[in-house]
């Protein structure tokens, strides 16, 4: 599946979980509702309705949080993060997210640009892929 044809139906989505090991990342990712008649390919929907998967990203290169660029461990900065923007140009992946936190944990505004460049990714369509908050 060519998931660079459906990063808009991404927006008001949520990104789910962050893991990286070493030069590898994965983005568990969820889309906001998609009417089934808009999707041509096969994908398999949720009960919801939505795409939901991992975003593979091999040999990362470089990894920028709002424009700066971050050299650490990408994790999870807060509980869950609402996707406002998802782009995938060449091998450039932003996400535009606004990151949450559920009770009791302190509230939290916050709001992250997150690109990463990569030398190879792929998608993987995983309609029961666990989410802790749903």
């Amino acid at each position: 599946m060519n998931i660079k044809k459906y990063t808009a139906y991404f927006h008001d989505g949520a990104l789910i979980n962050i893991e990286q090991k070493n030069d590898r990342i994965e983005l568990s990712l969820e889309s906001s509702e998609v009417d089934p008649s808009d999707i041509d390919d096969t994908i398999k929907l949720t009960n919801r309705n939505t795409i939901k998967g991992k975003l593979y990203l091999n040999e990362v290169q470089s990894v920028q949080i709002n424009d700066v660029p971050f050299l650490g461990l990408l994790e999870m900065k807060y509980d869950s993060a609402n996707i406002f923007n998802f782009e995938i140009r060449g091998n450039l992946v932003e996400l535009a997210v606004s990151w949450e936190n559920f009770s009791p944990k302190t509230s939290v505004n916050d709001f992250s640009t997150i690109k990463i460049t990569a030398k190879k990714m792929s998608w993987e369509t995983i309609p029961d892929l666990f989410d802790p908050f749903w």
